[in-house]
């Protein structure tokens, strides 16, 4: 990915923190450490999920789900609500989640959650993989905004989860990436005008007063959306277990340490129904499918990923703002790009939960990390702060709307900081499908078995690559067991994203 290169790449990036960077790509990752920052998103925990487990676990499922974040749920929604064949009176549940720490308490309790699909890498998609793709991979993503409002309504979660659809205004403060800027918007209303209908690009003297942005450059309105991701992914989870009992479990703080695929001769291979031993702390699951939603810690359970899916810290902050500063929560959020790097911003609503009110969720400072954000490659881990993103989020914002309109604050400028830990490729597509034995490195698998399969890696973009692409795993799943309702159309999932032994051997 274009960020990951200018990044790893630069010239000025003295030779050995740029082999440490690479060494930390080809590492495993490991499992989530024990001791993360504390989110915001997560201040109040989920009454009955949060830390839920069996009293024992459960010696069997048909699909076991490594992870429980946005994409976790969405494939176990799919899997239950659209599998046209119920395993009446069966033992073992449909699906199992399972979870390392407390629900949810990975990358998406750890996001901005802010639904956002940019037209910048249209031009960069074009280039490289033709216009044809990058429509379709735009299109991919742009759908995520509706689909996720639609699902949050559905599940009766809108005003639970705050989702709503903003406004977001891209702010360039500099000359030359504002034209480069302008020209990528250009090029993508050129060739996808229906797409691009509420894309408006604002020059310098065209920015309203009231947006408080004196130092803009230009700016560029789009349609996108705001959301608690922590809430959305466990008040869904809760219903879905309130709706199947019996056919979803959920394990937390049970971190899988080995998949295990049991050794068998071609012939004997079809009349093994669970082939998978799934090893946690707690015990061992037997499964006749494995899904792989780890983000960034996918290598440690399939190492032949390691150097292709890698982990990059990220951070985030959740401030109080100025008092002179109009709460703009339900109308608009930000992205703010400068000569070098951006930051993303929402806003809650306000009048909202005590103490959660028009707080300003405000996350990046990436490229003013240590090394020009080269220390943060390889990162797995959530533990500690970047001490130099820290100085950046927590001085920004009041330079950025303008001390004129920002004021004093009342109570801490920075109420919480936090770190997550996102999943990168250098072709910046997530991976989506079936996984090939050259990933697992487990022996291959045979007709009539389940298989091993995954959802990851969507480089810092995952309110809008996630939801579908778990959807299409889902899909995908069902169809390879004959099991899915409806029709098997997934002409909509991009094949660019799908796991090819292919796409594996170049992506290292």
């Amino acid at each position: 990915m274009s960020v990951v290169q200018s990044v790893l790449f630069n010239p000025a990036i003295p030779k050995q923190d740029r082999q440490d960077a690479i060494n930390r790509i080809h590492a495993d990752p490991g499992i989530p450490t024990p001791n993360p920052t504390s989110s915001f998103w997560l201040r109040t925990p989920h009454p009955t999920l949060s830390q839920t487990q069996s009293k024992q676990l459960p010696p069997e499922a048909d699909v076991v789900i490594i992870g429980s974040g946005i994409t976790a749920a969405s494939i176990a929604r799919t899997l239950l609500k659209e599998s046209s064949k119920p395993d009446q009176g069966s033992s073992k549940p449909a699906v199992a989640i399972i979870e390392a720490r407390d629900i949810c308490s990975g990358a998406t309790g750890r996001n901005g959650g802010h639904i956002l699909a940019t037209a910048e890498d249209f031009v960069d998609l074009e280039e490289a993989f033709g216009l044809d793709v990058a429509k379709k991979v735009t299109r991919f993503r742009l759908a995520h905004l509706a689909e996720v409002l639609k699902v949050a309504a559905e599940e009766d979660l809108t005003e639970e989860s705050q989702a709503r659809k903003v406004q977001s205004l891209t702010v360039c403060f500099d000359e030359s990436v504002w034209r480069g800027l302008v020209h990528c918007i250009t090029r993508f209303k050129e060739c996808m005008p229906d797409e691009a209908k509420e894309w408006k690009i604002l020059e310098k003297d065209e920015i309203p007063k009231e947006f408080c942005l004196p130092s803009a450059r230009g700016i560029i309105a789009l349609p996108a959306g705001a959301i608690w991701p922590y809430k959305f992914v466990t008040g869904l989870l809760a219903r879905l277990k309130q709706e199947f009992p019996q056919d979803l479990v959920i394990e937390t703080n049970t971190p899988v340490m080995e998949v295990r695929r049991d050794a068998t001769t071609t012939a004997a291979a079809a009349a093994i129904d669970l082939p998978y031993s799934v090893v946690t702390s707690r015990g061992t699951i037997k499964a006749r499918h494995v899904i792989h939603c780890t983000n960034a810690h996918v290598g440690h359970l399939v190492p032949g990923l390691r150097g292709r899916i890698f982990p990059i810290r990220g951070q985030m902050s959740a401030q109080n703002p100025g008092q002179d500063f109009a709460c703009q929560g339900e109308q608009h959020s930000w992205t703010f790009v400068y000569e070098r790097g951006f930051d993303y911003l929402t806003q809650l609503p306000d009048g909202g939960q005590a103490g959660t009110s028009a707080k300003m969720m405000f996350g990046g400072g990436f490229a003013q990390g240590e090394a020009g954000g080269v220390a943060d490659l390889g990162i797995s881990t959530d533990s500690e702060l970047s001490l130099y993103a820290d100085i950046h989020l927590s001085g920004a914002l009041s330079a950025i709307f303008g001390r004129e309109n920002w004021g004093s604050v009342s109570g801490p400028g920075v109420e919480q900081m936090w770190t997550g830990n996102m999943s990168y490729t250098f072709d910046g597509l997530p991976w989506v499908g079936k996984l090939p034995d050259l990933a697992t490195q487990r022996g291959p698998v045979h007709p009539g078995q389940g298989a091993e399969w995954i959802s990851s890696a969507c480089c810092g973009e995952g309110m809008v690559q996630t939801w579908l692409s778990g959807k299409a795993l889902g899909r995908m799943l069902l169809i390879h067991d004959n099991r899915l309702s409806g029709p098997q159309d997934l002409s909509w999932f991009p094949d660019e994203m799908l796991v090819t032994e292919e796409r594996i051997q170049k992506a290292h």
